[in-house]
Formats: C-alpha cells, sequence, structure tokens
C-alpha cells in the first residue's frame, strides 16, 4: 500500500469515527505521536491525515495542547464511503439593494465574500471553457445538464437524507421560479402557506389566482391542527428554518404533516430547504423529505446562501408521480440557468470543493453567530433572541418598553439598517426584528454589534 492511501484510509477511518459519535464534542485527539506508535505508521502519515481532519474542520488545534474534535452536529454528515447511492433563492422581501446612507446594515439576503474559494472557482471556470467542453455551447436538456443534477442528488442524499434519482431533480434560475412550475404541474392545487411566510409564495399565488389559506406559525413550526378544518391539499412549508421567524419544525409536528399528506392522494408538502447547510446548536433534524414514505415531498433547496446569491442555481426534486405531470405538460419554461455555470458548479461539488468550503463556512458563521450572541447576553433582560440553531439570521425582540416607532427612529439615527417583523404583517405585542449577519465582514461585526445594542436597548 503507498503512503498516500494509507494517509487517506487513516483520514477516512478517523473521520468516520467522529461522524458515527465514537468521539465526544470537544474531546482531546489522540496525539500523533502516541497514535503513530499504537499504529506503527510514521509521523508523517499521522500528519497527513491529521491536516485533511483540519481543513475540513471534523478537528480544531489549541496551541501547546493538541488536537479536539469539532462538533459533530455542526457540520454536514457526508459519508465519503457510502455504498447505498440515492434512486433561489432569496429570503429577503425585496431584490437586495445597496443602501447607501446606511453605514451598518443586518442585511438577510448576504453572505461573507471574503472566504469564497474565488482561485479554485475561477480555475473551474477556464475549464468549463476548454476546448474539449465546446458541446456545453449547443441547447440542453429543459431539466438541467445531467451532471449537475447527479451531484446534486448525491449530496442531498448524503447531507439531508433525501432520496432522489437525477431524473427527478430539475435546474431552474430560483425558488420563485421552481414554485411558479410546480404551480403548473399540480392539479386542482388549493395552498396552505404559513404566516408569516415567504414573500414570493404569496406573490405567485396571487398572480395565478390560485386559492390559498395562511396558517400562524409557532416555536415549533406551522400550526397543523388548523389543517384539519381545511380542504386545501398542498402545504408550503420552511421547516429548517422558518422564514422569517428563524422557528425550526419539531420532529413530531414533520410527522403529523407528512401523516395529513399521505391521507389522499392529491395532497403534497413542499419543502423549502433554503439554508439547511448552516445549523449550529443541536442535532440536524432530518428532512421532511428524508422521512416520507409514500413519495409526498416536493423538495426545493437553493445555492444562494452556500455558493452565493448572483450565481442564480436553485433545483426542485419532484415525487415520480409528479414527474410525470411535468412531462406531460403541453408548454415547459426554457431552462435559464447558462450551461455553464451548472458544469462549473457541478464540477465544484465532484472535486469536494463544496463540502469543504461548506465546512469552512459554517465556522465563519458560527463564529460570528456566536459573537453576536455573547455580546447580547448582558441585555437579556430587554433583547429576546430567537431562531439561532441554524441559518443566517435570527430574531430580537425588544421587551424594554421601546417602541417600534423608536426602535427604528433611533436605528436611523445610528445609521443602521434593520428589517422589523412587522414587515411582513405580522403584529407582535412588542418590536421584534430580523438579524441577518452573514455579509457583516469579520472586522466589521464588533462596530455592528455595538450600534445594534446602542439602538435597541435604554
Amino acid at each position: 500500500m503507498s503512503k498516500q492511501s494509507l494517509y487517506i484510509n487513516l483520514y477516512e477511518s478517523l473521520k468516520q469515527q467522529i461522524i458515527e459519535g465514537q468521539y465526544d464534542a470537544n474531546d482531546k485527539f489522540p496525539s500523533k505521536r502516541a497514535l503513530g506508535e499504537h499504529l506503527s505508521v510514521s509521523n508523517t502519515t499521522i500528519e497527513h491525515a491529521y491536516q485533511l481532519l483540519l481543513d475540513e474542520g471534523f478537528i480544531y488545534s489549541k496551541p501547546r495542547s493538541g488536537y479536539f474534535v469539532s462538533d459533530i452536529e455542526s457540520l454536514p454528515v457526508i459519508y465519503k464511503n457510502q455504498q447505498q447511492q440515492p434512486n433561489e433563492i432569496n429570503k429577503n422581501t425585496s431584490a437586495s439593494k445597496t443602501d447607501i446612507p446606511y453605514k451598518y446594515a443586518f442585511n438577510m439576503s448576504e453572505i461573507d465574500p471574503e472566504y469564497f474559494p474565488m482561485q479554485q472557482f475561477r480555475k473551474y471556470a477556464r475549464d468549463v471553457f476548454e476546448d474539449n467542453e465546446i458541446n456545453l455551447l449547443q441547447h440542453r436538456s429543459l431539466e438541467g445538464l445531467w451532471e449537475l443534477r447527479q451531484q446534486i442528488a448525491h449530496y442531498l442524499f448524503n447531507s439531508r437524507g433525501v432520496s432522489s434519482h437525477p431524473d427527478q431533480i430539475i435546474i431552474g434560475s430560483s425558488t420563485e421560479q421552481l414554485i411558479n412550475l410546480v404551480t403548473d404541474i399540480l392539479e386542482k392545487a388549493s395552498f396552505i402557506i404559513e404566516h408569516p411566510s415567504y414573500p414570493p409564495i404569496k406573490q405567485v399565488l396571487d398572480k395565478k389566482q390560485i386559492n390559498y389559506i395562511q396558517v400562524p406559525v409557532t416555536q415549533t413550526g406551522i400550526d397543523i391542527d388548523t389543517f384539519k378544518n381545511s380542504n386545501n391539499n398542498i402545504a408550503y412549508v420552511t421547516p429548517s428554518h422558518q422564514f422569517p421567524t428563524g422557528y425550526v419544525m419539531n420532529l413530531k409536528k414533520r410527522t403529523q404533516l407528512i401523516h395529513w399528506a399521505q391521507l389522499d392522494d392529491n395532497r403534497y408538502i413542499i419543502e423549502d430547504d433554503y439554508d439547511s447547510e448552516f445549523r449550529y446548536f443541536g442535532k440536524p433534524l432530518p428532512a421532511l423529505q428524508s422521512l416520507d414514505t409514500k413519495d409526498k415531498v416536493i423538495y426545493i433547496s437553493t445555492f444562494s446562501k452556500s455558493l452565493y446569491p448572483s450565481c442564480r442555481v436553485a433545483y426542485v426534486v419532484l415525487p415520480k408521480k409528479l414527474l410525470e405531470h411535468y412531462h406531460q405538460l403541453s408548454h415547459k419554461e426554457g431552462n435559464t440557468v447558462p450551461v455553464h455555470m451548472q458544469k462549473l458548479v457541478s464540477n465544484f461539488m465532484q472535486s469536494g470543493s463544496f463540502e469543504r468550503h461548506l465546512n469552512k463556512m459554517r465556522t465563519v458563521y458560527n463564529n460570528k453567530l456566536s459573537y453576536i450572541l455573547d455580546r447580547l447576553k448582558p441585555y437579556n433582560d430587554q433583547l429576546q433572541i430567537e431562531g439561532t440553531l441554524t441559518g443566517m439570521h435570527f430574531t430580537l425582540t425588544v421587551t424594554n418598553g421601546l417602541t417600534l416607532e423608536e426602535c427604528l427612529t433611533q436605528a436611523e439615527e445610528n445609521s443602521l439598517k434593520i428589517v422589523p417583523l412587522a414587515k411582513y404583517n405580522i403584529e407582535e405585542t412588542a418590536p421584534k426584528f430580523i438579524i441577518g449577519f452573514g455579509g457583516i465582514p469579520q472586522s466589521e461585526l464588533q462596530a455592528h454589534t455595538d450600534i445594534l445594542i446602542q439602538s435597541l436597548t435604554k
């Protein structure tokens, strides 16, 4: 066995032990010398294996203390050796705007570009324009590039437990475009959507004059009991990180929702899993689609948070029965995502770069969130925090008696942009704000947090 395959095998074995829970978070990892002596392998082999684990975030080092196991619940569970194969989005209320007057802003629609692997992405961009890729200049499948659909199927199965065949996946430029497609596919559809909810779903339904009702969202997810009094047959939910409240649907409600869908052939659930890649605390809950045994979940997600918003690549996984309806449509909108972009993203995923990028960004966003939360702790008698388990935004309720008008006035005076939950037509007894933190540079995080505290506290 070559030295290279030896350290790769060691890396895979140690990684699998961490994933399977043989180590707890923050457990001290064996020293390189001790493990080398135990396995009778060279120190170089151990160093190379440990470096790979460090690069992917499975372990971390402390100066003069050694190596420690990262919190596995904050990492995506992607099994490199998994033998079983699987048979847009912008959650802001409007397009991203450049609000020049504001010096500070907690926007929801932004990522941190500082850590984006631009050199690698540039290399893949060059590759897709090589002479041997000249076939990409021709018209391609309306459903999207096969290679990308294949990579998405593998990724969803390994990271979210979503079982799908590449044939079931359709690529689009945004969640809104895919919702529009899904409403074309569904017959005799009447919707149940969350309140508050992601605005484009309401806009699509209003534009197409499709009947819907809005059901309140609680801290444990959408109010399932309301479904019993409705004949509407399609539920649109954001269970992993409800938009905009940040609430996570608990497992009981997930199973209740799936049971509701399975009671009628015409019932389906649209699961918008828009930023599930970023979970920081607690054990990740499975995707609804992974719990479904009767093909009743339409799964939608996007690369706008995991890569960057302007890449404009989203996807939907259709149940097999609805896939047949899709192929029977007399008119299908052409695929609006450039083939070269699809190929670029596919190559990025296939190389393992996407997984490594997610691991890095999860740490970056977790550090930002932890910093903000630590700074807000002394004000817990004035500020109530919710929705911090996952995603790139949380909510902040002002409980010190300040009115919404007073909060916004103070924010304006401090050149701070914050979005009130009231913007989504929901009434709160106290002012509540949506705090997006992903796009704030690390170097500016302290100043942003100082201004946020100054604007909302007495």
